[in-house]
């Protein structure tokens, strides 16, 4: 298997992993729950926010490299892609949940706002443990 497949399925597998989670969690586990836990009812409340976290820049970066390619891209993008694709992934997650003030159908909650943060250090976590082989270009 060339390396850059390698690569590639390596954070595509984190990136389904957390997709997979974040449906299970969201459309079977937390509509089922009948037990009263508090502890599980809030952790079902910000997993949503959690696994997101951790899928999206798994997912940018592998796209980050194939959008390069085709823009004359700064050195950063690239050579740093892991931190610029988190970046990009909270932005957005944080804008969403703040966007759901202003929605009547939203929730905003403070929880989901750490639990996002959160998430993006356990990417960049994952990331730091993984092997080289996994992040080069």
């Amino acid at each position: 298997m060339a390396e850059s497949n390698r690569q590639t399925y390596y954070w595509f597998v984190w990136f389904v992993l957390c997709f997979i989670s974040y449906q299970l969690v969201q459309d079977t586990i937390r509509p089922n729950y009948s037990s009263g836990n508090a502890l599980i009812i809030y952790f079902l409340g910000v997993a949503p926010n959690f696994f997101p976290a951790i899928g999206i820049p798994a997912l940018l970066v592998i796209l980050i490299p194939v959008l390069s390619k085709k823009r004359s891209t700064k050195k950063w993008l690239t050579e740093k892609r892991y931190f610029t694709a988190n970046l990009i992934s909270l932005v957005g997650l944080l804008t969403w949940e703040l966007v759901q003030i202003l929605t009547k159908s939203g929730r905003f909650d403070w929880n989901d706002m750490l639990w996002t943060i959160i998430g993006a250090f356990i990417f960049q976590l994952i990331w730091q443990i993984t092997p080289f082989k996994f992040k080069e270009l």
